[in-house]
């Protein structure tokens, strides 16, 4: 039924069966014609009622004249015919059937089966003005990695996009799952303090909380000043955006190689709601929702989401004690509350709090490998395993079960593997004022995130090492102002203040057993003091109830002031310039000290242990606790720029050329031996970036292809290094250094195609030299039997030569319904993660290889044409691939151990909205 003073319902209200990208066209073109006919009933009244001014051509009260109205008629006219070519051109396209997201490589119209895919230029689009399950045109795609939205192709820097419905369709929440949708991109996520993230094969930053990774993480305008912040599940994401190359002169304090930009969604004053929900093998069971709207009409808006995240692990226990089902599970939670004020057009706040946790074993690593030789044939003569092999852990063996596994990816023999826990908790607050032709903005935070490891330091069923880890705890106070021109003209710029204060209280603790002396003595040692009763009691006492303490607070205060322009030289060409200057004061104190254990002497004493006894048990302590020192507050000041020089050209509208030359520093650290306690600081980083790349779209923006060729120079690339100890001949130590010299050069590639109505098909892939240039006094591998080896021409670890992620989206009506909004469609989506082979082992160790390896993710199911249901059967990592994301090194006390990829699962996910 019509409503009354409609009129013609083609105008003011959606037609069934009419998308609504075609609605809006026939809107205009309705809209048009009625001013067409106003113009021409004014043009004729004009003619026959009012005298003209022959002198001025205008009526005698200074009304438009007939010629003026004549030409407003005729262009009006023209405007007329292009919509409805316009609305033409949409209809042969198969925009009423448009798969959602398609197909783009920005922002939330990533096709969903694309992860760093290609979009091409268009007007911008408010987001309150597109319904999220409406299909978007390429010319909607935007992105805010240069701090305002703009058109994806028209930003003349390599950015990979991971659209918002394909992160909910794909499950993906994590850094790690940002990894198989971006080329480039390296993470390893052991735990929380063990994270990492490299772009192009370097960035790596694990377990030093001194030093900032140099690949940065912004979480809506918020700097993550520790890495280990990023455990957590991202939920409620509009998109994130992974920006290559440095990015210091606008934001991302100190990422001198990249930054990856997640932008989560935002209030709004229209009621939604959505509920996501997955169950499936190990045990499966996740859980989303998110409900936003208004609170007070025109006024305040509220946003609220949480998740929960639970599912088995799939490394199995072989110690018989232990019951709590397969490690490496995930058990995780948590939410986001969000208010938006706008009290005016002008003004407007957003606050946003936010709380997760996580309680599993993270750090599981299974054995790798331990070898019996060195890489020359030399049989080693003390070894993990032959330690473990001693008559003193017999008692082990005979139970029947293995007192350790080595080699086995997906078992572990554990007697000590307790939760782990990692909070994060956060609050910011974002005020935007327009005025004066500028948007003033002001950004406020607080964070906190907490790791508590519980460890079995020697992943044996044996009681050597109880509790092992690290915990930290990390504060950060951060405040930003920055001013943006609003109003177009040649120039446009933005300019900031940035301030932050950064420390983390790092604790350090290793509890020895009953077994820890039996296993950590020498092969002298152990064979003098297992020879009597007596020794043998000695040699338990000499490390049982042994705790090993040390503790470091690293502080930074970092101050920053920064700009960046672009000059509009032409229509087509622009130069962008910027700068940033940042000071910091970095600061570092800590202690190590060790605490219980026996009185050895008075033992010896009591018990009638010889002085031998008691000097070899002394010895064995010594050997694993090492000196106590205290270390007062010590640091430097520094002062530090980066910079950018970056021109493009806009070919055609749809091709756009671009160079850049960028140089970036970023500052040293403060840091002890952790050994002595010593002063070991370390210089500052340096880089320098070249970016050549071109932006296109072809066939109607059917096809979008970008390219984008590099080369980054890094002088002193900041590392944690293995290196000989001095005070324990014939073992190593980790300390943070500087790599001389490190060259990445390659070509990335991303590409979305739409075939045809309803198939999108995509591939993005890189090829990636990294190799040191300068690496003369680099730490061996330890098969290398040797304390320094010269590494320079060689790749670095954890730098694949070719990665690339590939696939498709199909998206089909479903047979009946298919001419309303309220049809079916079946989909299914196929994406594939390829990586060739590479070294994940930070010393090139020949027990770091990864041979080359695909990871597969897919799915089918069936949904609503407007995207509000959708029932899948979705699989990750479909055919169970094994692969390695770090490991570690092998020594006298320890075979190498790896992290590795998730393994397979798969189930039903359902999702809703409202």
């Amino acid at each position: 039924m019509k409503e009354h003073g409609t009129g013609d319902p083609s105008i003011g209200a959606e037609r069934p069966g009419v998308p609504p990208s075609i609605s809006r066209h026939r809107k205009l073109v309705s809209c048009v014609a009625l001013a067409v006919a106003g113009a021409s009933l004014l043009t004729a009244h004009e003619v026959s009622a009012a005298p003209v001014n022959q002198a001025e051509n205008k009526s005698p009260g200074g009304d438009t004249s007939v010629a003026d109205l004549k030409a407003q008629v005729e262009r009006l006219t023209r405007e007329l015919e292009a919509s409805k070519q316009r609305e033409q051109e949409l209809i042969n396209q198969g925009a009423a059937t448009a798969p959602i997201d398609t197909p783009a490589a920005g922002m939330a119209a990533v096709p969903a089966g694309q992860g760093s895919a290609v979009a091409a230029a268009g007007p911008e689009v408010k987001a309150e003005e597109v319904k999220e399950e409406e299909p978007k045109n390429l010319s909607e795609v935007t992105v805010t990695s240069r701090r305002k939205e703009e058109k994806l192709q028209e930003v003349p820097i390599p950015i990979a996009v991971i659209g918002g419905e394909q992160m909910k369709r794909d499950n993906i929440v994590s850094v790690q799952d940002f990894s198989r949708r971006v080329p480039n991109l390296g993470v390893t996520n052991t735990n929380a303090r063990q994270t990492s993230i490299a772009l192009r094969g370097l960035g790596k930053n694990s377990g030093n909380e001194s030093m900032e990774s140099s690949v940065g993480v912004m979480i809506d305008n918020v700097w993550q000043s520790w890495v280990g912040s990023t455990w957590v599940n991202f939920a409620d994401i509009d998109h994130v955006e992974v920006l290559r190359g440095p990015q210091g002169t606008l934001q991302g304090k100190n990422s001198n190689l990249g930054l990856i930009n997640v932008v989560s969604q935002t209030p709004s004053f229209k009621s939604s709601y959505y509920a996501d929900g997955f169950a499936g093998n190990r045990n499966s069971l996740q859980g989303k929702f998110g409900a936003t709207g208004t609170i007070l009409p025109g006024l305040l808006a509220y946003r609220a989401s949480g998740y929960i995240d639970k599912r088995d692990g799939f490394v199995e226990n072989l110690d018989v004690a232990v019951t709590d089902g397969k490690l490496q599970e995930t058990d995780s939670m948590g939410g986001r509350l969000q208010f938006l004020l706008t009290p005016s057009d002008e003004l407007s706040a957003r606050f946003i709090l936010d709380r997760t946790s996580s309680t599993q074993s993270m750090s599981v690593n299974p054995n790798l490998d331990d070898p019996a030789t060195f890489a020359d044939g030399t049989v080693r003569t003390t070894t993990y395993s032959s330690r473990l092999g001693r008559d003193w852990f017999d008692v082990f063996t005979r139970s029947g079960q293995p007192i350790t596994v080595i080699g086995d990816p997906r078992k572990v023999a554990q007697d000590d593997k307790q939760k782990s826990r990692a909070d994060s908790e956060g609050v910011s607050a974002e005020v935007n004022w327009d005025v004066l032709g500028h948007r003033f903005t002001s950004v406020s935070a607080y964070r906190n995130a907490l790791f508590e490891p519980h460890h079995d330091g020697d992943r044996s069923v044996a009681d050597i090492m109880r509790i092992g880890g690290v915990t930290v705890d990390n504060e950060q106070w951060s405040q930003e102002f920055r001013i943006a021109s609003r109003e177009p003209g040649p120039i446009d710029y933005q300019a900031g203040l940035f301030a932050m204060r950064s420390t983390a209280d790092t604790f350090s603790q290793n509890h020895y057993g009953d077994d820890a002396g039996a296993f950590y003595a020498s092969n002298g040692q152990y064979g003098r003091l297992n020879a009597s009763a007596v020794g043998r009691q000695m040699m338990s006492a000499s490390l049982r109830e042994v705790m090993d303490l040390a503790n470091l607070n690293p502080a930074t205060d970092s101050y920053a002031g920064y700009g960046q322009l672009n000059w509009h030289i032409t229509d087509a060409a622009t130069l962008t310039l910027g700068l940033r200057n940042t000071f910091e004061q970095r600061s570092n104190a800590g202690y190590d000290r060790a605490i219980g254990g026996a009185d050895l002497a008075a033992l010896a004493s009591s018990i009638g242990a010889s002085a031998q006894d008691l000097t070899d048990a002394q010895a064995i302590r010594s050997g694993r606790v090492g000196q106590n020192w205290t270390a007062e507050r010590q640091g430097f000041d520094q002062n530090s720029q980066n910079w950018l020089v970056n021109p493009s050209y806009k070919i055609t509208k749809d091709v756009m050329a671009y160079f850049s030359v960028a140089g970036g520093q970023k500052s040293g650290a403060a840091q002890f031996n952790s050994n002595t306690g010593a002063v070991e600081n370390v210089d500052p980083e340096d880089v320098m970036d070249y970016e050549l790349g071109i932006k296109s779209s072809w066939f109607n923006r059917q096809l979008a292809v970008n390219l984008n060729l590099y080369q980054t120079d890094v002088t002193g690339f900041q590392s944690q290094l293995v290196l000989p100890d001095e005070t324990r001949p014939g073992q190593f130590r980790t300390r943070l250094g500087n790599v001389e010299g490190i060259q990445l050069r390659g070509i990335e590639l991303e590409t979305s195609w739409d075939v045809t109505r309803g198939l999108n098909l995509f591939l993005n892939g890189s090829y990636n030299h990294a190799v040191y240039t300068d690496f003369k006094n680099a730490p061996c591998p330890p098969e290398a039997n040797k304390p320094v080896c010269d590494q320079t021409g060689l790749t670095l670890p954890n730098a694949p030569a070719f990665t690339a992620n590939f696939g498709f989206d199909y998206r089909v009506p479903f047979g009946f319904g298919t001419g309303t909004d309220y049809g079916l469609q079946w989909h299914a989506f196929l994406v594939d993660s390829f990586k060739s082979q590479a070294n994940y082992n930070a010393s090139l160790s020949a027990s770091g290889k990864q041979p080359a390896y695909h990871v597969t993710d897919g799915g089918i199911g069936l949904g609503t044409k407007d995207g509000k249901y959708n029932l899948d059967l979705v699989g990750r990592n479909i055919f169970d691939t094994i692969y390695l994301t770090n490991v570690g090194n092998w020594s006298s006390t320890g075979a190498s151990s790896a992290t590795y990829g998730d393994a397979r699962y798969y189930g039903v996910h359902f999702r809703a909205k409202f």
